[in-house]
C-alpha cells in the first residue's frame, strides 16, 4: 500500500451532526453560449489574493466531457467490476481479502490502481486543464488546495455532473503519473480525502436536516424480492440486512413494485425519511441519447424509468420533503447531461434531500455490506457525506476494495437525522439556520469524532 501523503495533515471532523458544515471550496459550472460553461471557485482553501475572482471558460463541449465520463465508467467496468482471479471468479464480488485472503486482495488492489487513477486524471485535466487564461489560474489554485489536505467542497451545476470522487489529483506535484515508474497513491481520488457533494441547483425550503420529531424515521423500502434467498441461504440475500438495520431503527414499509411505489411517492402527505432501493438496475450511457433511458426494475419485472420518476414529480404540488435516498442498485447515483441518463436527477426534481448510488455496476454482495455499513453509522446521527468517506477508506484499507469510490453524493454533506430536540437546537442557534432560515441561540454542538480509518 502507497504511503498515505496526507498522513501528517491536520483531518476534518468526521461529523458534525445537525449543523451546517464550514465548505471551504465551492464551485459551479453555469452554462455559457456555444456549449460552453463558466466555471467558478471560491472558499477559504482559495482565499482571494487580492486580483480578481477564480473564474474562467470551459470550452469542451458536452460530447467531449460524455465521452471522457465513458471511459472512465469503462475503466471501472474492465478494471475492477470484470476483473477475474479464475474463470468466471470475480476479484471483487465481494471482500476480496476474505476471497484471496490479505497478502493476495492487497497485490490485486496495488495492479488496479494505476489504471483508475489514470482515467479520473484525464476527467480532472479535461474539466480544469484549458487554454483560457482564466480557467489555468482556477487549476493551479484548486489543484494546490486539493494537494494541502482535506476539504468540504460543494460543487453546483444544473447540467453538468461528473462522479467526483472518482476524479485524481497526484499528492505530489512533482510527479507524473503517466511515467511507469511514478505509482498512483489513494489518497489522490477526490472521494477518498475530501467530502464532496453535488448540488443541481437552488430548492426553496430545503433542509438537509431530516426531522422525526419524537418518533422513530419512516422508511420506504423498494426492494426487487427476486433477490430474496430461502432461509437456509440467508447470509447470500442482499436485501435481508439492509431490511434489517433499517427495521431495527425506523418504522419500515415495503413497496416491492412500480404500482405502489409509484402511490406511495406521490401520496400527499408523503413522510418518509428514508427511501431505499434495492433493486437491478441501469443509467443510460453519456452521448448515447437514443439508447433505453436509466430504470430500476422492482418485483414486478415493470421498469421504473427516469422518465417516470419525472412523471411522478410532476404530480406532485410540492417536493418530497427531503429524505434520504439511497439507491443500492447499479449506476443508480449517475446523473447525466440529459434526464433520462440517470436516476438522480429525478429523483432531486421529486423532492430527495440527498442521493447516494454507485456510478458504475456494483455485484449485489459488495452493494448490500455497504449499504448495511452506511446505515449502521447514518442510524447513529452521522452526517451522510463523512460516512461514505470513512467507509470508502475502510473497504480501501481493510477489505483491499475500492468500491467505495464507486458512491457518489447529491448533496449530503449536511444531510443527518435529527430528533424533535435537536431540531429545536438547530432553529436556536446561531450557525444552524432552519429550513425557513431563522437563527437564534442554543448550546454548543457535541464535539466531533475526527477520522482514523
Amino acid at each position: 500500500m502507497p504511503e498515505d501523503a496526507y498522513d501528517n495533515l491536520t483531518t476534518l471532523p468526521r461529523s458534525l451532526p445537525g449543523a451546517l458544515q464550514e465548505r471551504s471550496i465551492f464551485l459551479s459550472f453555469e452554462d455559457e453560449h456555444n456549449d460552453t460553461f463558466r466555471v467558478r471557485a471560491y472558499g477559504s482553501a482559495l482565499p482571494y489574493d487580492g486580483n480578481a475572482e477564480f473564474s474562467g471558460i470551459l470550452k469542451h463541449s458536452r460530447t467531449d466531457i460524455a465521452t471522457s465520463l465513458a471511459t472512465l465508467h469503462d475503466r471501472w467496468l474492465k478494471t475492477v467490476v470484470q476483473r477475474e482471479h479464475a474463470h468466471r471468479m470475480y476479484t471483487y464480488e465481494d471482500l476480496p481479502d476474505k476471497t484471496l485472503g490479505p497478502a493476495e486482495a492487497r497485490h490485486a488492489l496495488d495492479q488496479v490502481v494505476k489504471g483508475l487513477a489514470l482515467a479520473g486524471e484525464r476527467l480532472y485535466r479535461l474539466l480544469f486543464h484549458g487554454d483560457d487564461d482564466g480557467l489555468k489560474r482556477l487549476e493551479k489554485a484548486l489543484t494546490q488546495a486539493l494537494r494541502s489536505g482535506p476539504q468540504t467542497i460543494t460543487v453546483t451545476s444544473p447540467s453538468l455532473f461528473v462522479p467526483w470522487g472518482m476524479l485524481y489529483v497526484h499528492p505530489d506535484p512533482g510527479t507524473r503519473l503517466l511515467q511507469t515508474s511514478t505509482a498512483a497513491q489513494w489518497p489522490g481520488f477526490l472521494g477518498y480525502t475530501h467530502l464532496i457533494e453535488h448540488c443541481l441547483g437552488y430548492v426553496p425550503d430545503y433542509t438537509p436536516f431530516i426531522n422525526h420529531g419524537s418518533a422513530r424515521p419512516n422508511a420506504s423500502l423498494h426492494f426487487d424480492l427476486r433477490l430474496q434467498r430461502p432461509e437456509e441461504q440467508a447470509d447470500l440475500c442482499p436485501v435481508r440486512p439492509v431490511r434489517s438495520i433499517v427495521e431495527t431503527h425506523a418504522e419500515a414499509n415495503e413497496y416491492p413494485t412500480k404500482e405502489e411505489t409509484a402511490e406511495a411517492l406521490t401520496e400527499p402527505d408523503c413522510d418518509s425519511h428514508i427511501l431505499v432501493f434495492g433493486a437491478h438496475g441501469t443509467g443510460q450511457r453519456p452521448g448515447r441519447r437514443e439508447a433505453e433511458p436509466a430504470k430500476v426494475v422492482l418485483s414486478d419485472d415493470e421498469p421504473i424509468y427516469a422518465t417516470d420518476i419525472q412523471h411522478w414529480a410532476s404530480d406532485r404540488t410540492q417536493r418530497l420533503p427531503d429524505p434520504l435516498c439511497f439507491m443500492m442498485v447499479c449506476e443508480g447515483g449517475r446523473a447525466g447531461m440529459f434526464l433520462q441518463e440517470g436516476l438522480a436527477r429525478p429523483l432531486f426534481n421529486l423532492g430527495v434531500g440527498c442521493l447516494i448510488g454507485p456510478q458504475i455496476e456494483v455485484n449485489t454482495a459488495f452493494g448490500s455490506r455497504f449499504t448495511t455499513r452506511f446505515f449502521e453509522e447514518f442510524f447513529k446521527g452521522e452526517c451522510a457525506a463523512p460516512v461514505v468517506r470513512q467507509l470508502t477508506q475502510e473497504y480501501i484499507l481493510q477489505h483491499a476494495t475500492p468500491l467505495g469510490l464507486a458512491f457518489t453524493l447529491v448533496r449530503g454533506i449536511d444531510t443527518c437525522l435529527v430528533t424533535e430536540t435537536e431540531a429545536h437546537a438547530t432553529r436556536q442557534h446561531p450557525s444552524r439556520p432552519d429550513r425557513h432560515g431563522h437563527r437564534g441561540t442554543a448550546p454548543p454542538p457535541r464535539q466531533p469524532q475526527t477520522d482514523s480509518p
